[in-house]
């Protein structure tokens, strides 16, 4: 009886643990239950690495440029920034090009959503 006890509980908790795992994707930092997110120091480090070679200057790809804290605000109010991000990987409007973001990436722009676009 113990053996199948034993057995049982060893299933469950592989099941488990296989279901909560971290996948590659998710490697970037997950934000601790209430953090507050704001532009200057979550937000902004992913539009510099992940949207600006595309989207600045005058001539930006669509037109949309994400220079600074009132453009990225301005996208992601109106939903075009959140639309694009949030799209499947396969789909050809995904944002950035090439691939879509980390769902963590992800997140830390919905939550600054979710917070009222702070800025700093």
């Amino acid at each position: 009886m113990k053996q199948i006890i034993s057995t049982v509980s060893f299933i469950t908790v592989l099941f488990l643990t296989s279901c909560t795992s971290t996948s590659p994707d998710d490697l970037t930092e997950e934000l601790a239950a209430g953090t507050v997110v704001k532009y200057d120091t979550q937000v902004a480090p992913i539009i510099q690495s992940q949207c600006l070679s595309c989207h600045n200057g005058p001539n930006a790809n669509g037109g949309l440029r994400l220079e600074n804290f009132t453009q990225v605000r301005n996208s992601a109010q109106s939903g075009s920034l959140i639309d694009r991000i949030t799209r499947d990987a396969s789909d050809p409007l995904v944002m950035p090009l090439g691939g879509r973001l980390p769902q963590a990436t992800i997140n830390i722009i919905l939550q600054w959503q979710a917070d009222g676009f702070l800025e700093n």
